[in-house]
């Protein structure tokens, strides 16, 4: 009754606002309307009137439920999906810096009738709920995302099931590795068969990270060096992107750093050239300068990448760049400045996903107290945790630094079993440095 004394445009600004509930602004409904900024104010000041729309917490909101969902069900199903889809389409943009407008975007998506549409928004929602380290909320929308990719072609399928996979591997750590593996692998080959060679690349680049996380250094190394194949003649930021992903594995491997040295320095020629910023070249460059025992370059290299990772939202870059920041500190003694870039380390490692980030850089915390006050209490309960996270290569670094801690207050039987200990994971490892400092 109250809306049939409306006029076309204010009966339309309505059915935007059903849409867009409970989020309702004068710009939202402006830009999905088309409609101009003073029809859309005549037709809210009409509705405010009638008592439709009132004030809210989030701008405007309906005086009741059953008037938006009234609302709602009059628009024709085919409508109302093209609807949701417009909306889902304009917040792809606009929710990149706003974790709230994620929820918006993957609710609007799943609405739009548009399974592709709607897998492209869980990844993209996803991604910004781990920026913020909403990692449950990421999960979630990776779940609502796997259950729609079947509806999906083949090629589509296969992509959006990696960007997927990847979302899940930032939130997630992951405890089936050899079967994750082989999945992201076999994902990786369909990808390739469908000319995604991008998509290939980010397969074969999850295989190493996961390879790498247990201690396999051959896998990882494999994966790696295919990864950088595919961005071969590929367009210039997936060849930056193979190129410098391909030379961090090979550094953190501590294998070949002549050939991660060439190739970190054609990622960041050609980034420069382009004009794009990769916080894994940084990265790469500080970890090399340490291997190189290089240590002001290398904390400048690392404090460069971490600034850059931090500003992306790439919250493992971020945790990498303050890990080496750490042990570069360790490495030059320094246990008060390696226990601030520590203190860090623990708050991230703290709030993303629950793997070997939180027990190592507790791990290094306890190492840098006890070096600086001959008191090792945490010590032994962070290595429990991160023995039981099989992180082996970053067991075999703390084991290591630990045991040089017990020699010098003079625990030297502690120290001795830290440093069995790390000699046999370097070992298993094939990590040269580890096994001659151990």
């Amino acid at each position: 009754e109250r809306m049939s004394r409306m006029d076309e445009d204010s009966v339309s600004v309505l059915h935007w606002a059903a849409v867009l509930a409970p989020r309702i602004s004068v710009a939202s409904l402006e830009k999905a309307s088309g409609l101009g900024r003073e029809v859309v104010d005549g037709a809210l000041e009409e509705a405010e009137q009638q008592g439709i729309l009132i004030p809210g917490e989030r701008g405007l909101r309906f005086s009741h439920e059953l008037i938006r969902h009234s609302l709602y069900e009059l628009i024709p199903g085919a409508r109302r999906r093209a609807m949701h889809r417009q909306v889902a389409e304009m917040l792809e943009v606009e929710a990149r810096v706003d974790l709230d407008l994620a929820a918006d975007l993957a609710h609007h998506a799943r609405l739009s009738g548009d399974p592709h549409l709607a897998c492209k928004a869980m990844v993209s929602a996803g991604k910004l709920c781990i920026r913020f380290y909403a990692n449950d909320q990421a999960l979630d929308l990776y779940h609502q995302g796997m259950a729609l990719v079947d509806q999906l072609h083949d090629a589509q399928r296969v992509c959006l099931s990696l960007e997927l996979a990847d979302v899940r591997l930032k939130a997630q750590a992951v405890e089936e590795t050899a079967e994750q593996v082989e999945e992201y692998v076999r994902l990786a080959e369909q990808a390739m068969d469908h000319g995604s060679r991008a998509h290939a690349r980010l397969g074969y680049q999850m295989a190493s990270y996961l390879r790498w996380i247990h201690g396999e250094m051959r896998g990882a190394k494999r994966f790696s060096m295919q990864a950088e194949r595919l961005s071969r003649g590929a367009s210039d930021e997936a060849q930056i992107l193979g190129l410098a992903e391909a030379a961090k594995c090979l550094a953190l491997l501590d294998r070949d750093l002549s050939r991660a040295e060439a190739m970190i320095m054609e990622a960041n020629s050609l980034a420069q050239r382009v004009g794009y910023e990769c916080p894994a070249i940084p990265t790469t460059l500080g970890i090399l300068r340490y291997h190189g025992d290089q240590f002001e370059e290398a904390v400048d290299h690392l404090e460069d990448a971490r600034a850059m990772a931090k500003a992306s939202g790439d919250r493992l870059t971020e945790y990498m760049a303050n890990e080496y920041l750490t042990i570069v500190e360790m490495e030059r003694r320094d246990c008060a400045a390696a226990r601030e870039y520590a203190n860090s380390l623990v708050d991230i490692g703290a709030r993303i996903r629950e793997g070997s980030e939180r027990p190592f850089a507790e791990s290094l915390q306890a190492v840098c107290h006890f070096g600086l006050s001959g008191d090792d209490t945490g010590l032994g309960e962070a290595l429990v945790e991160l023995r039981h996270a099989d992180a082996k290569q970053r067991l075999a670094f703390v084991l290591n630094r630990a045991a040089i801690q017990y020699i010098e207050h003079q625990q030297l039987q502690r120290g001795l079993e830290c440093a069995a200990e790390a000699l046999e994971l370097a070992r298993v490892m094939d990590r040269p440095s580890e096994t001659l400092q151990a």
